[in-house]
């Protein structure tokens, strides 16, 4: 009798340590699941920047690694994504719900990289004919899909009879995303998402550099993929030396008594409109060296290799 008691209590001690091997094993599954480790990664981007950045003392910058990678997320509206395979999924119910994933992700892109306060590029030697000349190292920190059931929201009507509404394009007007990005304080902070990446309380200075390019601020296709990147000039240099770096008329100038010194606009012409668009800003940051400014570039476009990116500094 003795020894079969013995035998059952230790019977049901093996049962429970299983039971609690398998709710540890299902609690951590929900918790990779709920991508509470996104954070921890970020962290260890922004982490080998600051590394890079300081180890310039010690002229290691070639040989220290940054360790940011590129998120793939997926916006939907009825939680499915048949854009991308294993994206991160984020559900949104409203155009004020897109604008908040995207800005949040310019905002994320901006700290990991330092804010403009670090310099993590340096300064190149090139002996050139002209001069030295400027290479921007971007950085891709997030490619972003729409999902078709967020089609609707952005949908264009262009007035044509019997034309299905799924042949319409589908366009964020990102002069909207703007206004946006000047009206919402960043989580945390207690200014804009423009203040924070351009130094400005709106973008009526930006649209008057467009117009002065006969550009304007042009549309995001939600049926195509999206990166939101960023970068840094490989020298501090001059705004002339930056942007003969690029194809003649791709700039409108900005002279302005904030940091931000030249609006990039497309070289192409938009089929909605003909004229220019914008691309992105380059701004002056406080380590006195060039960024390209956290922007929306489509993936794999010819808007994407007007930036003319001397490498990227992110892994995919």
């Amino acid at each position: 009798m003795i020894d079969k008691k013995r035998g059952d209590i230790s019977t049901a001690q093996i049962v429970l340590f299983i039971v609690l091997i398998a709710s540890f094993i299902v609690i951590v599954y929900f918790l990779v699941r709920l991508n509470l480790g996104g954070e921890t990664e970020s962290q260890i981007c922004h982490t080998s920047v600051v590394t890079r950045s300081t180890n310039f003392l010690t002229q290691k910058v070639l040989t220290t690694p940054i360790n940011c990678k590129t998120s793939y997320i997926c916006l939907s509206k009825d939680g499915s994504c048949e854009k991308m395979t294993s994206p991160e999924i984020k559900k949104v119910g409203t155009k004020e719900g897109v604008y908040q994933v995207l800005a949040e992700q310019g905002a994320d892109c901006w700290w990991k990289f330092g804010e403009g306060k670090l310099d993590y590029v340096g300064t190149e030697i090139r002996y050139e004919v002209n001069g030295p000349t400027p290479k921007l190292y971007c950085s891709i920190c997030s490619q972003i899909a729409f999902d078709d059931s967020l089609y609707s929201m952005f949908t264009t009507d262009l007035g044509i009879p019997d034309l299905p509404a799924s042949d319409y394009p589908s366009l964020i007007n990102k002069q909207e995303f703007y206004t946006y990005l000047a009206n919402t304080n960043v989580p945390g902070k207690e200014i804009t998402y423009m203040d924070y990446f351009l130094g400005l309380k709106n973008s009526e200075l930006i649209s008057d550099a467009l117009e002065s390019k006969n550009s304007y601020f042009g549309y995001i296709d939600v049926k195509k993929q999206h990166l939101v990147m960023m970068g840094e000039f490989s020298v501090i240099g001059t705004l002339d030396q930056i942007l003969d770096g690029f194809i003649s008329g791709l700039w409108a100038p900005v002279v302005l008594p904030i940091r931000i010194v030249a609006v990039l606009v497309s070289q192409t012409k938009s089929a909605e409109q003909d004229k220019t668009y914008l691309l992105g800003a380059i701004i002056q940051g406080e380590s006195e060296h060039n960024y390209l400014a956290p922007t929306i570039i489509e993936a794999n476009s010819g808007d994407y290799e007007q930036l003319k990116c001397e490498d990227v500094e992110t892994l995919a």
